[in-house]
């Protein structure tokens, strides 16, 4: 195994925080330091440190649901129904968590998995993870609707959204790509240029796509499918 993958496997964080961190000299094999993150690890016999500490691999888990309306993204709540109760009794429900989250009327792609560090990498908005909407709206969107959420609407008459990536469907459909996930943010969105969201749907979120999934479906993935 690559001593990159290893060490994204323990959660000691995203490809990208993990050469930097091997680069600083932070990681050892057997007592040496190690500066290529290519080299070839093998967590039965190796003692792999990080800053010192002994690594202790544990098998990482990675799922896609196609999130249908009417549930809440949290793994219990006494008087909703949550997305647990859409998953399979195969899995073992006391160790994953949904990245991110979806409203409880948003359908689509949400991800679970017992990686921590992949669950920070992915909602942290520096790493700029695209999430990818499918949007019907009440109204006929204009062009200068379209052109103010591409420059970057301001929401909650005070934060200003990061430019979005507008694909025009039909008047009143839209494809809409962001890297945030503020609270009811594409909603919010479509309301500060005049419009209102009737169905929203994540198609995509970072490499992830719906694809030909049907509402309700899990599947498992690998990490190399995510990032």
């Amino acid at each position: 195994m690559r001593l990159e993958k290893y060490l994204v496997e323990c959660g000691v964080g995203s490809r990208k925080v993990i050469k930097k961190e091997i680069l600083d000299g932070k990681v050892k094999v057997n007592g040496e330091i190690i500066l290529d993150e290519r080299i070839d690890v093998y967590p039965e016999t190796d003692i792999i440190t990080f800053e010192d500490k002994e690594l202790k691999y544990k098998e990482m888990k990675y799922y896609v649901l196609y999130k249908i309306a009417g549930y809440i993204t949290a793994m219990k709540d006494e008087r909703k129904k949550t997305v647990v109760d859409l998953l399979p009794e195969w899995m073992d429900t006391r160790s994953i968590f949904p990245i991110g989250r979806l409203d409880r009327d948003t359908e689509g792609v949400l991800l679970f998995t017992n990686d921590g560090a992949l669950n920070y990498s992915m909602t942290h908005p520096d790493e700029k993870f695209e999430k990818v909407y499918y949007v019907e709206l009440n109204r006929e969107i204009s062009e200068e609707s379209i052109k103010r959420l591409e420059d970057g609407i301001i929401i909650d008459d005070r934060y200003q959204c990061l430019p979005a990536k507008v694909e025009y469907l039909n008047p009143k459909a839209i494809h809409l790509t962001i890297t945030e996930g503020k609270y009811h943010q594409v909603k919010k969105m479509l309301k500060a240029v005049g419009n209102r969201v009737d169905y929203l749907k994540r198609v995509k979120f970072g490499n992830i796509e719906l694809g030909d999934m049907e509402p309700g479906e899990i599947r498992e993935l690998k990490l190399e499918e995510i990032i």
